[in-house]
This record gives C-alpha cells, structure tokens and sequence, in this order.
C-alpha cells in the first residue's frame, strides 16, 4: 500500500485543509483536516500528530476522526518539532 501525502501550509506548518488543531500535554499539535469525501458527498476527515508523527490512516466521518485526533492529543507525550526560522 502506497504511503498518503499530507500536503503542509507553507505559513502555518499544518496539513492544507486543517479544520481543528487539538495539543497535548507537552504542547504538540494534533492537526484535523479534510480529506475529500465519501460516494454520498459526505465530508471525510483524518489527522496527524506534529509532535510523534502518528496518524489516521482512513479517513473517517468527521467526527470519528475528531475524536481519533483528540484521543491521541491527550495520550500522546512528543513534544513539538523545532520550528525553522522563517525569513
């Protein structure tokens, strides 16, 4: 199975489409974002963690994903990846 590309904002560091950012307890992001949708027009949604680089792999009714991101945030322990200096 072919790995999904998550393309980033070149602003924010995020994945292009985020609706939700969620942090853990070490302040790492937990990004949710759209991913297209469903035969019935029905929005999917997956996330990605900015701390461990754990994700969803389906992409899921928003709401499953929603929760899927927020139950990772409040496990998860990665603190954040240095930011590079933006010029």
């Amino acid at each position: 199975m072919s790995e999904q590309i998550i393309h980033k904002d070149s602003a924010t560091g995020m994945p292009v489409g985020t609706v939700a950012v969620f942090l853990n307890l070490s302040a790492a992001a937990v990004a949710l974002y759209t991913a297209g949708t469903d035969q019935y027009g029905s929005p999917r949604a997956s996330w990605l963690c900015l701390g461990c680089g754990k994700r969803g792999y389906i992409a899921r009714e928003l709401g499953a994903s929603r929760t899927e991101a927020n139950d990772h945030a409040a496990e998860c322990r990665a603190i954040p990846w240095p930011q590079a200096d933006l010029v």
